[in-house]
């Protein structure tokens, strides 16, 4: 119980940005799916809009190229679409080792670093549902998975060793019900992407025009 106390703490030794917005280095979150894939025609929301060499997925989880991108959910992002506030976060392009907790409490061996390439924005108007898991407004508020923080892996950018790796032993149908995560330097296999004009991955500012949760 100490152990996790300590981590929450440490969760809040953060940098807090303006209108809300909380970028952690560490501390512990919960993890989904996802296809980044289906989002390049647009750009995400740091405007990344192919994998670098435009390598090619089949769209599959584990069936991409073998990049280590994620979302993190709209507190941490730092940047509020349904403001009309949206654009890169000041979350975008950095990395961090998550570190998967077993069902037992103990860290595993799946340990990978992933990079922030993405938002999971909170849901429109709060409503519970798909997007439950990222509509914490501040660092009170817990998702569905008791988690104040959320990364969303983009599983068609893993191959299929990551893949595998990372969620052997899923303890939330395929997903971690927690991970234990720090900011850490990014990796190869966190190489920075083609992005779009207006986008951002590196020395990104949040967007204080709108509180972080505000207009959803």
């Amino acid at each position: 119980m100490l152990s996790h106390s300590l981590l929450v703490v440490s969760t809040f030794v953060s940098l807090a940005l303006g209108q809300g917005y909380v970028l952690p280095t560490s501390g512990t979150a919960s993890t989904t799916q996802f296809n980044i894939g289906e989002e390049f025609g647009g750009g995400t929301s740091c405007g990344q809009m192919a994998f670098p060499g435009n390598a090619g997925s089949s769209g599959q989880p584990g069936g991409g190229p073998g990049f280590l991108y994620a979302a993190i959910n709209q507190l941490a992002f730092g940047a509020n679409p349904s403001a009309g506030a949206g654009g890169p976060g000041a979350a975008c392009g950095l990395c961090y080792q998550l570190t998967p907790v077993g069902g037992h409490g103990a860290s595993t061996n799946n340990s990978m670093t992933f990079m922030i390439v993405d938002e999971c924005p909170a849901a429109p108007n709060l409503q519970r549902g798909a997007s439950t898991n990222c509509n914490q407004c501040s660092i009170s508020d817990k998702n569905t998975m008791g988690q104040t923080f959320h990364f969303d892996i983009a599983v068609d950018a893993m191959n299929s060793q990551q893949y595998h790796q990372f969620f052997d032993g899923a303890t939330y149908g395929s997903n971690w019900l927690a991970v234990n995560f720090q900011q850490v330097s990014c990796t190869p296999a966190n190489a920075k992407p083609p992005i779009k004009p207006w986008g951002c991955m590196g020395g990104c500012k949040n967007n204080a025009g709108a509180a972080v949760c505000a207009g959803v």
